[in-house]
């Protein structure tokens, strides 16, 4: 193979070009930007040429010119409420080595508060001049305006709901983590769940699970909903949250779901600064499965995160060939991971002593 001279001494030698690369292998830029990023019509041999000849020149291809020469960036936004909760931070992790693993670069909009989404019409913008399509993480990262701004701009997005939020893949989760309670005997339940908003069809689930669990009465459930405010997973928060159900009159749960595994780790060390033993006097049950969980040996319902993103950022990838958009979010099954903190609740008049506060 020869290829042509390249101007300039050794020390002050230029970086190559697409033009460079495309004038040895004799195609158009455009068919060195689609050969070197692995895209679609290029005959194989050709393709071969072109990078062996990219290869032996030094060149690297640039994101940028290649959106020059295909339209494409080449880069997926990623929208996230949270850098520091795990649920959140397996996911971006998942999208990215999906997104990698497909010679995609990843762009990051963190948004940590709920008023930060009123700057998604500015942000949303320059998103748009640096991205092929967008992944939104969390089900009330955006509010339904910026939804609705997203559908109207016409740009591929997927929004995947994680933990502890109010859609179906969240509600089928809880449900699942009751049932499993229901099955053990437990009839008097808490739900520990935070974000945005509640979780309106938790309770005619719960009360409709005698048909499936064939053990209860549906009306003897009683499930009690208890939103945690602040940060959704906060462990103190959840901390206070627990001592105010208990310093309440009256029975108190022998089982908590909560909705996330930071959560639980805030009922968890309340309970035993009270003295309570789980699961002998009160069973747990998280929601997302992270190595927290494992560590305390936590019943979760296991959210695959990462598994869930890296699916989104598929689908994207597969709507940006057929040039259209998709907001549901990525088929997902809960999966309920049976470990040593659920128990069947004791038997009656084997009642726990509930400490004074």
């Amino acid at each position: 193979m020869i290829l042509p001279a390249v101007r300039g001494t050794r020390a002050h030698r230029p970086q190559p070009s697409i033009e460079d690369v495309a004038a040895a292998a004799g195609v158009s830029t455009a068919t060195v930007s689609r050969a070197v990023r692995g895209l679609p019509r290029v005959a194989q041999p050709t393709r071969t040429r072109i990078l062996e000849i990219a290869h032996a020149l030094g060149y690297a291809a640039s994101a940028s010119a290649a959106g020059l020469a295909t339209g494409r960036t080449r880069s997926v936004g990623v929208v996230t409420s949270s850098l520091r909760h795990p649920a959140y931070g397996a996911a971006v992790e998942g999208a990215e080595r999906a997104l990698r693993s497909q010679g995609y670069s990843l762009v990051l909009l963190h948004l940590p508060h709920p008023s930060a989404s009123a700057r998604l019409p500015i942000d949303l913008n320059v998103l748009c001049r640096r991205v092929d399509a967008l992944l939104v993480l969390g089900a009330g990262t955006l509010g339904k305006d910026s939804i609705e701004q997203l559908q109207r701009s016409a740009m591929p997005h997927m929004v995947v709901g994680l933990h502890g939020e109010p859609d179906n893949d969240e509600l089928e989760a809880a449900t699942t983590a009751i049932r499993h309670l229901v099955q053990l005997g437990h009839t008097d339940l808490a739900l520990f769940h935070g974000g945005r908003g509640a979780m309106p069809r938790i309770r005619p689930q719960a009360g409709g699970l005698d048909h499936r669990t064939n053990s209860l009465d549906a009306n003897s459930i009683k499930l009690r909903e208890i939103r945690i405010e602040g940060p959704a997973g906060a462990i103190a928060h959840s901390r206070t949250a627990f001592c105010r159900l208990w310093a309440g009159p009256g029975p108190k749960p022998t089982a908590i779901v909560c909705a996330s595994d930071e959560m639980a780790l805030g009922v968890f060390l309340e309970a035993a600064r009270k003295g309570l033993t789980i699961p002998k006097n009160l069973s747990l049950v998280g929601m997302d499965g992270q190595d927290l969980g494992e560590s305390l040996e936590l019943t979760a319902v296991i959210h695959c995160s990462a598994r869930r993103a890296a699916n989104g950022v598929q689908s994207l990838l597969a709507a940006l060939e057929g040039d259209h958009s998709i907001t549901h979010p990525a088929p997902w099954s809960p999966e309920l991971m049976i470990r040593q903190s659920t128990a069947a609740p004791l038997e009656t008049g084997q009642q726990p002593v509930w400490l004074p506060q």
